[in-house]
């Protein structure tokens, strides 16, 4: 129990932390503070809408695919093509008496070298009322000197697109391929956030007066169906997937109008909503969306047209609502803290933070964002806070203890003890079955004769390095360096099940190191020999009040030094049969006889471990 001076303390550090996270909060509100974590949390809960939604079968996308660049190179050239091939494919579409035609493709510029082509496009085209084409609102670098609005042809200005002031300039990418009598056109241009995430749709462009639909909006008052009264919406995208909508490819669709294949072979396109682009690699018509960062552009357009069509669109709950309940929870649990024992104040922020986050999600999917991430963030800082003073003390015994047994035990024993409540029954001596690995240098002694002593201490040094990461990497407790050889274990203090596999990828491992070792120090003579044997043992806090050390003891030590020194003139690594039975399923072994070991009667079966191919 805390003493009055200090839970005085306390209560009044939570009234400062309270001042302090109504602060943050009011800032992450107001400014630009939290917008990253925010649109993330949000693109989050958008994916998690789009999940619940089913993309509505009246779309279809007919993709200019690799598989149609590839198909159609012989015949129509690089991209892009002979707009006859898209007068043929047009044709056909208009058999199939679909809803609406829309190319999510800019046709700006004449074909000067095959006017032919554009003609029969531009007479496709005028057989297919129902066909629309795309256009772009473009930055002009001077816009004083950009063309006048009025400039255009007057299709462009159909219902419904409006008229505005007779001196208002803009730069417009229209189907200058095509008739003006034929246009039906609107914008594509996409509306993107500050992080570049297309996550809006803007339904009409407006300068001066002057107003442009989307291509979308275009369409969708020409089928007569009810345009949102919202200049702007978030797009309630009808699938979670990077391809929502029916999709098929343009060299299929174009293969079944030249009956090449049935017509079986792509979806009905009868009253379908009909949108030609591309999600071709190498025609990177892609675009960053909530969905997905590689989105094809093509579905931004479908998914907008599905929303006008079911009369769906995300909306966004106001942020002052989260605000107003953020700031008076956040008060609350303040004076609880200051009042009550910490933990019930701690169950009431846990309490809060999880319906908040649970209310989000259910909100999202019903088609409402809030975002939490303001109000989650100050409550979060606040508990952080406190949670750092409140464990102060158990952490500083921790740490007592730690640095007592830091001089001789790896860091994953350090980390177990830290994460244990009784770090001392961790260490106590015990029995258990463990894999004990030696690892000794081969012919040391005229190693050493041949180099000066400096260049063997870095020698050892640089080996010793790489092969103790190795032994960590693979869950390793080091137990000590005997002159040149190496002594580890698996098993204890913490319990690995598969030590013996653990032990055998490690010792492989080393041997790979090894190579790399030889190329990196120019000395090819460097050799080592590994046992490894598993068994019981003895296992803890070994030694006299003066000093003790962590390490393994009994016949299963003996007995891996003994293999290991059976290495020479064998294999660089030997196991025993027990540690072989222990993992058999994970390697392939290699017999190496049975070998008379001292100070055991019996002899002892080896193997030599190999990976097993893929």
């Amino acid at each position: 129990m805390a003493s009055p001076v200090l839970a005085h303390s306390l209560r009044a550090y939570w009234l400062g932390l309270a001042g302090l996270g109504l602060s943050l909060l009011l800032l992450s509100h107001f400014s630009a503070l939290l917008y990253a974590p925010s649109q993330t949390y949000l693109d989050w809960l958008t994916r998690e809408r789009a999940a619940t939604r089913t993309a509505d079968p009246r779309l279809v996308l007919i993709d200019i695919d690799d598989l149609s660049l590839t198909a159609l190179s012989a015949e129509a050239g690089p991209w892009p093509w002979p707009r006859a091939i898209h007068a043929e494919l047009l044709d056909f579409l208009t058999t199939q008496t679909p809803s609406a035609v829309i190319f999510d493709l800019l046709f700006s510029e004449a074909d000067t070298q095959l006017p032919a082509a554009d003609a029969y496009f531009n007479e496709a085209l005028a057989r297919a009322p129902h066909s629309y084409l795309a256009m772009l609102v473009q930055q002009a670098q001077t816009p004083s000197q950009a063309p006048l609005l009025s400039s255009y042809p007057a299709s462009l200005w159909r219902a419904p697109a409006q008229r505005g002031h007779n001196d208002s300039r803009a730069l417009l990418l229209t189907p200058n391929a095509i008739e003006a009598n034929l246009w039906r056109s609107g914008h594509i241009n996409l509306s993107t956030d500050a992080d570049g995430v297309a996550r809006r749709h803007q339904l009409f462009w407006q300068h001066d007066g002057w107003r442009l639909p989307s291509l979308p909006a275009r369409v969708a008052h020409d089928l007569q169906m009810p345009l949102p009264t919202s200049q702007e919406w978030l797009i309630d995208w009808p699938s979670a997937q990077r391809t929502p909508h029916s999709r098929v490819s343009y060299a299929n669709v174009l293969a079944v109008a030249r009956g090449q294949l049935a017509l079986s072979a792509i979806p009905n396109l009868q009253q379908r909503l009909i949108v030609i682009g591309t999600s071709a690699s190498g025609l990177h018509d892609i675009r960053r969306t909530p969905i997905d960062p590689l989105y094809p552009a093509p579905f931004i357009l479908t998914s907008v047209l599905d929303n006008l069509l079911n009369g769906h669109a995300l909306q966004r709950l106001p942020a002052l609502s989260s605000l107003i309940a953020s700031s008076l929870i956040l008060f609350l649990s303040c004076l609880l803290f200051a009042k009550a024992q910490p933990r019930y104040a701690y169950a009431l922020l846990a309490a809060y933070l999880t319906s908040l986050a649970l209310g989000s999600w259910w909100l999202a999917r019903q088609g409402w964002l809030l975002d939490i991430v303001p109000s989650a963030a100050s409550l979060m800082l606040v508990s952080l806070m406190a949670l750092a003073m409140l464990h102060r003390q158990r952490q500083l015994q921790l740490e007592s203890t730690v640095r007592v047994f830091n001089r001789f035990m790896d860091p994953n024993v350090v980390h177990a003890l830290l994460s244990r409540e009784d770090p001392e029954a961790l260490l106590s001596s015990k029995e258990c079955q463990i894999t004990v690995l030696f690892s000794d240098i081969r012919s040391f002694t005229s190693l050493s004769e041949q180099r000066p002593p400096r260049e063997i201490v870095a020698l050892l040094e640089g080996y010793f390095a790489r092969q103790v990461d190795v032994l960590f990497q693979h869950q390793a407790t080091l137990d000590k360096f005997i002159g040149d050889a190496v002594m580890a274990f698996w098993g204890a203090p913490l319990d690995t099940p598969d030590h013996a596999r653990l032990a055998i990828e490690a010792a492989l491992q080393m041997l790979d190191n090894l190579e790399a070792f030889r190329r990196d120090y120019q000395c090819p003579e460097f050799d080592i020999g590994i046992g490894i044997h598993t068994g019981p043992a003895v296992v803890g806090l070994i030694g006299a009040s003066q000093r003790y050390d962590y390490t393994a003891i009994g016949d299963t030590v003996n007995l891996a030094s003994r293999i290991e020194g059976l290495t020479k003139g064998r294999a660089s690594l030997l196991v025993s049969a027990a540690t072989r039975a222990a993992c058999a399923e994970h390697f392939d072994f290699t017999p190496q006889g049975a070998h008379q070991v001292k100070g055991r009667l019996e002899a002892v079966e080896l193997f030599t471990p190999h990976r097993r191919a893929p």
